[in-house]
């Protein structure tokens, strides 16, 4: 089949004057999708800055007025934000903006604010933007969690994932700068905001909590949604492990930890994010529940071999391998840890 290549002068002449006219007649002329999608397979890394630019403001502007549903213009502008530097994107869209966009009853809005701070994660600098906002924060980690769109906390999680990646301090991010190739090590900012600020802490509980929780518990579609939300944190968990162990497993805030952690016989200290998620999260007559908790377990266990059981102590290690369901080399039950 031949490969038609397009004469891009000709196809964004007709993208803005399609654009153009969606605006001038709402509700009379509806997008393109086959034209905007052509757009969007055209644009690559030798895209001309100013069109990108002009196509980003241009539709950027349209969506405040749009009364159809956008999905075809919010994904040709997510093409468009992820060719363009973060340091240059930050100049024109702030963090109440963004929240703005993640609070938004469309899930193609959330998508498109989803690809901003995914881009975002392309360096420590990105991820410190991000990280100056609490409110931002929790609103991206509130949307992970609670969405019940499963497109939208996917993508979440890869932006959060992505961020405390390049965030953390045991990381180094390449970087192409006027001066050429550099290296830059992460800040730290976004873990602390995560683990050290109450407000965006408690996000984690609240909605996975089901003593304590922001949904209707009383109700059959209250619990499913609780539950998923469950099964999204083991996979946070999980997928922090490897960068850095002692976040997970120290408890950083008490007040908010002992809130949740229900006939916790400890004093000091509870063990963090791991200790609640592994012992106080879920129903333990939820059977599938107990089988993804197994799973969360032995994904742990395989970051713990990874590191050659670093800073994992005998007692921990030995309540991982019972979690996971694999002997360990004592008997828990005389005298270990019990997660």
């Amino acid at each position: 089949m031949d490969v038609v290549i397009e004469d891009t002068e000709t196809l964004f002449t007709d993208v803005f004057s399609h654009l153009a006219a969606v605006e001038s007649q709402p509700g009379t002329v509806l997008l393109d999708e086959d034209l905007l999608k052509r757009a969007e397979r055209s644009l690559d890394a030798s895209t001309p800055r100013h069109l990108l630019w002009r196509l980003l403001g241009t539709g950027e502007t349209l969506l405040q007025t749009i009364q159809q549903e956008p999905r075809p213009l919010t994904r040709l502008l997510e093409r468009t934000v992820s060719l363009i530097p973060f340091d240059e994107l930050k100049t024109s869209i702030s963090a109440e903006k963004l929240e703005q966009g993640l609070t938004s009853p469309l899930v193609s809005v959330q998508l498109l604010c989803l690809a901003y701070l995914r881009k975002a994660a392309d360096s420590p600098s990105g991820a410190s933007f991000v990280a100056a906002s609490s409110s931002l924060v929790q609103c991206l980690f509130t949307i992970w969690l609670s969405s019940e769109s499963t497109e939208v906390a996917e993508r979440s999680l890869e932006g959060i994932e992505a961020l405390l990646a390049v965030d953390s301090q045991n990381s180094v991010t390449v970087e192409v700068g006027r001066d050429g190739m550099g290296e830059t090590q992460g800040h730290g900012l976004l873990w602390r905001r995560v683990f050290h600020d109450p407000d965006v802490y408690e996000v984690l509980f609240v909605w996975t909590s089901l003593v304590k929780s922001k949904r209707d518990t009383k109700t059959k579609k209250g619990i499913q949604l609780v539950t998923i939300s469950q099964a999204r944190l083991f996979d946070f968990i999980a997928r922090l492990a490897p960068f850095d162990w002692q976040a997970i497993t120290t408890s950083t805030i008490p007040t908010v930890e002992t809130q949740y952690l229900q006939g916790n016989g400890d004093s000091q200290p509870f063990g963090g994010i791991l200790r609640y998620a592994a012992s106080h999260m879920i129903d333990s007559d939820d059977i599938l529940m107990q089988v993804l908790r197994q799973d969360f377990f032995l994904k742990l266990l395989a970051v713990v071999e990874e590191k050659n059981g670093q800073n994992v102590s005998p007692p921990l290690l030995e309540a991982i391998q019972q979690g996971a369901g694999v002997e360990s080399a004592r008997d828990v039950g005389n005298g270990g840890m019990h997660l």
